[in-house]
């Protein structure tokens, strides 16, 4: 993978740290998941409900590599049907823009790059991990997870999210997303690394 789709990678709350090809025709087995496949879809299609947000984040990324946690803080902007920014401000300057089928990075007053997902597949999964539960596609998350849910539609609840397939498995262990409501309030992401991160959001 070249710098440039690495770093892209990074600021999509991921950072592996390999190219793996990403299909989808090779299930992994689903053990002891939930049959809880309605209430996956009643929630996601209460967030999805909801064509625009503003909210503040704040991130922590836990990486074997280093000795103390990675924390930042900024603000996510969503607009439906496909437009998520993740604005960094702290502790350094970073925009995350994914429109469409387009990442646009940049970084301080660096000039930003622009990535197509459509020639990165890696960059794909990622772009689709953070617009899917956003837009209420569950047909798209599927394609990558198998979803369960736990809780209640109409107050707290939680999505788990786990590899449906070999190749997405390399890269991920599980995604954790919980909320209130219509909202998400916090994104957990745990790699088969063993590196994870952790976004909470404010409404």
């Amino acid at each position: 993978m070249k710098a440039s789709a690495r770093l892209a990678c990074a600021l999509l709350v991921l950072s592996f740290g390999s190219t793996v090809p990403i299909m989808m025709d090779r299930a992994v087995a689903q053990e002891n998941l939930p049959t809880s496949s309605a209430l996956a879809d009643t929630i996601l299609s209460r967030i999805g409900a909801v064509h625009a947000r503003e909210n503040r984040f704040h991130e922590v990324r836990v990486l074997a590599a280093l000795t103390k946690p990675l924390e930042s803080n900024g603000t996510l902007k969503w607009r439906a049907p496909d437009y998520l920014e993740k604005l960094t401000e702290a502790p350094r300057r970073e925009d995350l823009i994914i429109n469409g089928k387009s990442v646009t990075v940049a970084r301080g007053a660096a000039q930003p790059q622009i990535l197509d997902t459509a020639r990165n597949p890696e960059l794909q999964l990622l772009a689709d991990t953070l617009r899917a539960p956003l837009s209420g596609n569950i047909v798209l998350l599927r394609r990558y997870y198998h979803v369960s849910a736990s809780g209640n539609e109409g107050s707290s609840w939680t999505l788990t999210l786990v590899p449906a397939t070999a190749d997405v498995a390399k890269l991920l262990k599980k995604v954790v997303i919980t909320g209130t409501n219509n909202a998400i309030t916090q994104l957990e992401i745990l790699q088969a690394n063993g590196d994870s991160q952790t976004i909470t959001i404010s409404l």
